[in-house]
């Protein structure tokens, strides 16, 4: 019954493929991919570099510096990135982002066999504040692109897949990543860990580097696009997959402006406090987490 049950629900997959317009086949498989070798380096380096952090002697405070460093970045350099990236091509713009920013993946695959470890914890995180500039341009920018490439009826399609690519190689990677950490010694386990993260971030910008924008303007809808994956920003555990809303709106504004604090007056500012304190409450702990399980 079982066997039945799945033979038709392939059957059902591949007559939906199927119907997927030619012209947007290539870049679908490439988005595929990607977030494929993105699961890999989500379920490898990010997983395990804060566990890393903790075994060699970092702090809480460390720990939570090492994780705002990307946000305080974001809300710094968003505005000028989608400033810059309005005059580039955006499926250019996005490979050459992400090559700048995932190549200092590699950067810790030596860490541990040329510095101390106090020296180690302050250049991880030195490291990832410079990987944050380029990698806000690529979380700007990868919205945007998404946004062109998936024209909105096939954004649920495509949107479903990704998210459950990224769940099912997240899940392994890790399941490898802890096989591998507790055969090997330290820190080579560490090394491989981090090696296995670079080489997925590294085949996951290969994939962005294959997909094409056609010149078509397909709307842009008023609602997060839905796909858990967020390039360019080194996420803590629990909310933070979730992708920025309006992030690709940077790149289509025909004038770039701070702000203006009289939209914090009214009902609407209230909401924002909430949401502060919502994230605060949710993230003060996240620094404690890897501490508490080493």
């Amino acid at each position: 019954m079982f066997r039945i049950r799945s033979n038709k629900v392939v059957m059902q997959l591949r007559k939906f493929e199927a119907a997927v317009p030619a012209r947007h086949r290539e870049n679908f498989l490439h988005l595929y991919f990607d977030i494929g070798w993105f699961g890999l380096l989500s379920g490898s380096t990010i997983s395990f570099i804060s566990v890393y952090l903790v075994r060699i002697g970092a702090t809480a405070s460390q720990i939570g510096l090492m994780n705002a460093a990307p946000a305080v970045i974001a809300i710094i350099l968003s505005v000028p990135a989608g400033a810059w990236l309005k005059q580039q091509r955006i499926d250019r713009a996005v490979f050459k982002t992400s090559v700048y920013f995932r190549f200092f993946y590699l950067l810790w695959v030596p860490l541990p066999v040329i510095f101390g470890q106090d020296a180690q914890v302050w250049l991880v995180i030195l490291i990832t504040l410079l990987m944050s500039v380029p990698g806000t341009a690529l979380a700007v920018g990868f919205n945007a692109m998404f946004a062109d490439a998936v024209p909105p009826e096939w954004r649920g399609h495509v949107v479903g897949i990704r998210n459950a690519v990224l769940a099912v190689t997240t899940i392994i990677a890790s399941l490898i990543c802890g096989y591998l950490l507790d055969r090997l010694s330290f820190p080579l386990n560490y090394q491989l860990v981090f090696l296995l993260g670079f080489l997925g971030a590294a085949m996951s910008s290969y994939h962005l580097h294959r997909i094409r924008i056609a010149e078509v303007d397909h709307p842009r809808v008023g609602k997060t696009l839905g796909d858990h994956a967020q390039p360019g920003f080194m996420r803590p555990a629990g909310d933070g997959f979730q992708p920025g809303i309006g992030l690709r709106y940077l790149t289509r504004r025909l004038s770039v402006r701070l702000p203006s604090i009289g939209i914090l007056r009214g009902q609407y500012g209230l909401v924002l406090l909430g949401l502060f304190l919502c994230h605060l409450t949710q993230h003060l702990a996240i620094p404690l987490f890897p501490i508490y399980w080493v």
